[in-house]
């Protein structure tokens, strides 16, 4: 997912919103689903031509990762839009208001998708790493999961929350910083995420393993920082391009450093052209992506993502024996979009619009 942050609007520094970032949302969406269902089939030895033709058309063409498809093409595309999306907010924010207001966006709808997840591999439904025990679900819902050894991640894609959760926590320290000066929260990431490759060892379990992950991701986030801010005139151009050059370079330092993270070697090259599409897509602007059904999709993108393995898996793992896999698959996604739009309507959009009423009722009371 969101996962970048669900429903903030991606503006640039004129307010006008870019309608292209909804239709990449989507994308993105669809590239992880692609992915971990083309990956249940492989692992449970059913053949998927549509996934060998996405193999020999586009990942084996354009040197992407295989038989994993497509997957740092969705997660890479999630990371890049929430770092150029919260960004963006941060300027017209205080911290505090910034990180609660992401915690409020982010926590309650994944607390719903853990504790599903959680029920579903207690009762042999899905699979987890670890057979999980009670104590295992705060620690998913706190995020600790990866960091605290012999735990059972009930839903591993979690993961990418665990790096946003931290770009966030950098972006509040920083704020006051990146008001005054915004060329200095860039060039003071690039110092942090080197100094944490040297001292956070490349393997191992957790702890390291989980702040390993973290650190390896983060540059492709401060990628996402700094396109916002050289788009909104913030930071000059070429600033922009040298630092953005250097956090790739350490993305690629973290890659040859671990035989862990990132879990695939493509992933370098497959972030370049992700950036590139991104950059494109900030200045997609047509009926299509203007098109209501897109905006809507967009915003669902979190919940979808939050939901396609829980939902998902089970069906198929029930449906396909008997009915074959294409007919599991139609009733797999059909039970994801129902999941994702009674998530997004009843728990995500309901908590973000009572937090931010609550916040207009302060300001009224306190002026």
């Amino acid at each position: 997912m969101t996962t970048t942050t669900p429903d903030v609007r991606a503006t640039t520094s004129t307010n006008k919103y870019m309608h292209g970032l909804d239709l990449v949302r989507i994308l993105a969406a669809l590239a992880v689903i692609f992915t971990h269902y083309a990956n249940w089939l492989r692992l449970n030895g059913h053949d998927f031509p549509v996934g060998k033709a996405v193999d020999g058309l586009v990942s084996g063409p354009l040197h992407l990762y295989r038989p994993i498809t497509l997957f740092g093409v969705g997660v890479g595309t999630f990371l890049l839009v929430s770092g150029m999306v919260v960004t963006h907010v941060a300027f017209r924010e205080t911290s505090g208001q910034f990180m609660v207001r992401r915690v409020v966006r982010l926590l309650p709808a994944m607390w719903v998708a853990v504790a599903l997840a959680w029920v579903l591999v207690e009762n042999g439904l899905l699979t987890a790493n670890l057979p999980p025990d009670l104590d295992d679900l705060p620690l998913n819902m706190a995020l600790l999961n990866l960091f605290v050894p012999a735990t059972s991640s009930v839903l591993a894609i979690t993961w990418t929350l665990v790096v946003q959760m931290f770009f966030y926590l950098y972006v509040a320290g920083t704020m006051p910083l990146l008001k005054r000066w915004p060329w200095l929260p860039p060039a003071m990431s690039v110092a942090l995420v080197s100094v944490l490759l040297a001292v956070v060892p490349a393997n191992g379990g957790p702890p390291s393993n989980g702040f390993r992950m973290v650190v390896t991701f983060l540059p492709v986030l401060f990628i996402g920082q700094l396109i916002t801010l050289v788009r909104a005139g913030r930071i000059p151009a070429a600033a922009g391009v040298v630092c953005g050059t250097v956090q790739f370079l350490l993305f690629i330092r973290a890659d040859l450093g671990s035989q862990v993270w990132p879990p695939e070697d493509e992933f370098p090259r497959q972030l370049v052209i992700l950036v590139l599409v991104v950059l494109l897509a900030t200045r997609l602007d047509n009926p299509l992506v203007r098109k209501p059904w897109v905006g809507a999709a967009a915003k669902r993108t979190y919940a979808t993502y939050l939901l396609h393995i829980p939902l998902g898996f089970p069906v198929l793992e029930l449906l396909t024996p008997t009915t074959g896999f294409w007919v599991a698959l139609v009733v797999a996604l059909a039970a994801v979009a129902v999941g994702s739009e009674l998530l997004y309507r009843f728990v995500e959009n309901p908590i973000a619009r009572w937090f931010r009423e609550r916040e207009r009722q302060k300001v009224k009371t306190n002026p």
